[in-house]
């Protein structure tokens, strides 16, 4: 599979072909890389040159390049996809996996959105009060528009997850954040 192709197709172009063609195949035309429905890759007899591409193994890449790599080896799984060079991509396919691969990072945003709740500071949740008093500083000696700097400083680090694709957070990984928080912020009274 050439590496360029997954490099150079983003998943709408799968998702929007997908809709409308019963089944896909990738191909360069001698300026880039494109999904086309599988047909015209049969009628274009005089450029077979990229018909061997894996359109599967070029789909999986694009897959993992637009969501974490968790949620496209589960897919992967699920869906049983595996390299088949030479053949067509079946277009209802490509739609379940990516259906599946969204629910299922919209479920670990979701689980995202329960971890900042359990630390947030400014809920003055178990978490926080834990920590505070772990660092030796009494919670309610943190203000008010402390404590909201402390949950606007976790969001931006929930939010670089992920665009990073490393997401859901894990708790360790969430109390740090919230201590090197607490830390950088000091208390202040408000």
């Amino acid at each position: 599979m050439p590496m360029d192709a997954a490099a150079q197709l983003p998943l709408q172009s799968f998702r929007d072909l997908a809709s409308t063609a019963q089944a896909l195949q990738v191909s360069h035309d001698g300026s880039g890389w494109k999904v086309i429905a599988a047909l015209a890759v049969q009628a274009a007899d005089a450029e077979r040159t990229s018909s061997d591409v894996d359109a599967t193994a070029v789909f999986i890449e694009v897959l993992g390049q637009a969501f974490s790599r968790g949620i496209q080896e589960a897919v992967v799984r699920e869906l049983d996809l595996q390299p088949r060079p030479g053949q067509a991509l079946d277009s209802r396919l490509v739609l379940r996996a990516i259906a599946m691969a969204e629910a299922s990072e919209q479920a670990l945003q979701g689980v995202d959105f329960m971890t900042q709740l359990q630390f947030s500071a400014a809920a003055h949740s178990a978490e926080f009060v834990a920590i505070c008093r772990a660092a030796g500083v009494a919670p309610e000696v943190v203000g008010a528009h402390q404590r909201a700097a402390i949950d606007a400083c976790m969001q931006q680090r929930f939010a670089d997850a992920a665009r990073q694709k490393q997401i859901p957070v894990a708790p360790e990984t969430a109390r740090e954040w919230l201590q090197a928080e607490l830390a950088a912020q000091g208390p202040q009274t408000a």
